[in-house]
């Protein structure tokens, strides 16, 4: 900045200098001409007045001033002046009379050689002018330049993250005010980022970047976004739904190759699964293998070759476990992390990070929903959730216009088993049981434990009542065929039913409940082993 103001100063000198010189230079070439033609013009009119005009021409023509003069023949209409610079002389042609021109040519040598002389003086003393001036200039100018530039240099390093450059100056006054005072918004912007710095590396574990600033900026927006999909999830209604936004939110990371998996700990198995891309690994029914779940910290492959037993491939991998004190652990594998920006993996462990405590609550609470709405015994809904869902269930068939088919199913001779195998054998039989009618029925169909050996299947989307019987003739028959294991070997035993279809031979959802069960005791006071469907 400094060589450019004085460089600006020396022009500007320098032009004002050639000005300067040139104006002096036509001001004094227009004064000679004048000079000289008023001079021309007293020669004229004198050699108007004399009778013998070559001897007053003679006379002339022997002047100092004066190197030739003549009257030529000729016509000319007006007045020429011509100034030749190499032979230093100025030529004036008039006109005399309407016959004749005077033609005069006047000695210049040391008029130009005075104008010559002035110009040099004139550069000289602009070239002092200039040398003093910049001297001047960048004596007291310089102080205040190279507070600009240390301010210029500061803000480089306040750019890279660094608030350290203070600027000093031996200046007083303002100037002295100046440094004073941008010192202290240093200090104030170094503490202020300090705090932000520190605040947010709490929440997000990443590297110093080379950019603070710009890494500041980035993970702030990133905090933002994290702050807005945690009070999405707050208000999600079930852990499926909070994974699978987790899921979306992976993939807007731009991650092509990973896997999401959510594993009871109560029970030990995988209840959520997802899989993007090749992920190398299976840990469904051998979580107990899964290096990640059995530690509960993060794995990754670049710690130690084949350090995980379950990773089939020679790609280099994560794997972050997520919730992992309570019911439910999560675990994130992403795969070919040696292409994957390091910030992008701390970004992700912030969003993991802030579900945990959500999935793990979300996933507590269902567990506990779960506790009163399934019979711990055949895992199967019980009377709890049948009230709740009775009444849409019929809903649903009035507003589609369908029908629905409540059968009440009874173990025939139950009894004996208890009382010839024991309980605990009983309850090994009701268990293949509950095993063989979910297997039995359509997604959309519900099995309940009804009380005892007694269940009840609500089968949506019934046609009529022949389907109806085709449908529960193939259960019977499976029940029927099958070989029941127990410790002491294996039996067979048969089942009775009743059912009541909606709205044929009921209006309320108890009221078919209540026919089904008509219906099942007249099946087993006729022989058991058989269905029967009630009518009206």
């Amino acid at each position: 900045m400094k060589k450019k103001i004085l460089i600006i100063i020396a022009l500007i000198m320098i032009i004002s200098t050639i000005i300067r010189t040139s104006l002096v230079e036509y001001s004094f070439i227009a004064f000679a001409k004048q000079l000289i033609l008023n001079q021309t013009m007293l020669i004229k009119d004198i050699l108007y007045e004399v009778i013998n005009k070559e001897d007053y021409l003679q006379i002339i023509k022997d002047s100092y001033a004066i190197e030739d003069i003549k009257l030529k023949k000729g016509k000319i209409k007006s007045t020429q002046i011509n100034i030749n610079l190499k032979q230093k002389y100025i030529q004036i042609i008039t006109p005399f009379n309407s016959e004749s021109y005077l033609d005069i040519k006047y000695n210049a040598k040391d008029y130009f050689n005075n104008i010559l002389n002035i110009s040099i003086k004139l550069f000289i003393i602009g070239l002092t002018s200039l040398i003093i001036i910049i001297w001047i200039v960048n004596y007291f100018l310089t102080p205040y330049l190279e507070i600009l530039e240390n301010v210029k240099k500061s803000t480089k390093e306040i750019s890279k993250g660094n608030f350290d450059k203070k600027i000093t100056t031996k200046l007083k006054g303002e100037a002295k005010e100046f440094v004073n005072n941008y010192n202290k918004f240093l200090e104030d912007l170094k503490n202020s980022f300090g705090v932000i710095e520190e605040k947010y590396t709490s929440l997000i574990e990443k590297e110093k970047s080379q950019n603070p600033l710009e890494d500041a900026k980035n993970t702030i927006s990133q905090l933002a976004d994290i702050f807005k999909f945690k009070k999405v999830i707050e208000e999600d209604i079930s852990t499926e739904v909070v994974l699978n936004r987790l899921i979306e939110i992976i993939k807007k990371f731009n991650i092509k190759h990973f896997a999401l998996f959510g594993i009871d700990n109560t029970k030990k198995t995988v209840i959520f699964e997802y899989n993007e891309g090749d992920i190398c690994c299976d840990i469904k029914d051998k979580q107990e293998f899964c290096r990640a779940y059995r530690t509960k910290n993060i794995i990754k492959s670049s710690d130690f070759p084949n350090i995980c037993q379950r990773h089939f491939c020679k790609n280099s991998y994560i794997c972050i476990p997520f919730s992992k004190s309570g019911n439910f652990t999560g675990i994130l594998k992403i795969m070919d992390i040696e292409h994957i920006d390091k910030d992008t993996i701390a970004y992700i462990k912030a969003y993991l990070k802030e579900v945990s405590s959500i999935v793990e609550s979300k996933f507590t609470l269902e567990l506990l929903h779960n506790q009163t709405i399934i019979d711990p015994l055949t895992k199967l809904y019980n009377r709890r959730f049948l009230e709740n869902i009775l009444n849409k269930i019929i809903a649903n068939a009035d507003r589609t216009n369908q029908k629905v088919a409540f059968v009440m199913i009874d173990m025939d001779y139950f009894k004996k088993v208890n009382d010839t195998y024991g309980h605990d054998v009983g309850d090994m039989i009701l268990k293949q049981l509950a095993n063989i009618l979910k297997s039995s029925i359509r997604e959309s169909d519900i099995v309940v434990r009804f009380g005892g050996e007694e269940f009840l299947i609500i089968l949506n989307n019934i046609k009529d009542k022949e389907c109806l019987f085709k449908t529960l003739e193939k259960i019977r028959k499976k029940i029927e065929e099958y070989e029941f294991q127990i410790p002491q070997g294996k039996i067979k035993k048969t089942i009775s039913m009743g059912a009541s279809l909606y709205p044929d031979t009921c209006n309320s959802p108890w009221q078919c409940i209540k026919n089904a069960d008509i219906a099942l005791y007249k099946a087993k006071n006729s022989g058991r082993n058989k269905i029967v469907i009630f009518e009206n």
